[in-house]
């Protein structure tokens, strides 16, 4: 069988462009998360408000202190998921955890393998919820470094 031109482009293609084709399916397999789900126990609930709006000036450089120096923290702050507040700011607006949305989070532990994590709830969610509740909870982990990327309650 001989062949022509147009079956010899065809057959080109087919290896240049094939392979870019199933590569992106390839990728997403071997580094998509794993998916579990179990009972976990409810370990507190929290609140988080709204961020107030930043008002940005068009010609702002970034704040940079190059000097940065550990300190020993103050009697008044505490520190929550590594960031260091003043009790009286957290779940407040001024909370450094406070995005432009209000937060209702739920910190919860797996009872298959203890694993702690927060969940974000919607409001209604978080309302019924008490401390102890055990709940049904879906959550995706890293392949490779097993860090829960997303979590929700069933």
């Amino acid at each position: 069988m001989r062949l022509t031109r147009g079956n010899q482009v065809t057959k080109m293609l087919r290896r240049r462009v094939l392979p870019w084709i199933f590569a992106p399916f390839l990728i997403i397999a071997v580094t998509d998360c794993e998916k579990n789900s179990g009972e976990a126990v409810i370990l507190a609930k929290e609140h988080i408000d709204a961020a107030l709006p930043t008002q940005e000036t068009p010609n702002a450089k970034p704040e940079t202190s190059p000097d940065v120096q550990i300190r020993p923290m103050a009697d008044d702050e505490i520190a929550v998921d590594g960031y260091v507040m003043k009790l009286e700011v957290r779940g407040t607006s001024r909370d450094p955890r406070a995005l432009k949305d209000e937060q209702w989070i739920v910190k919860v532990r797996m009872l298959n393998n203890g694993r702690t994590f927060q969940v974000p709830a919607d409001h209604a969610k978080w309302e019924k919820l008490r401390e102890n509740d055990r709940i049904k909870v879906r959550y995706r982990t890293g392949k490779y470094t097993g860090t829960v990327w997303a979590a929700e309650i069933e």
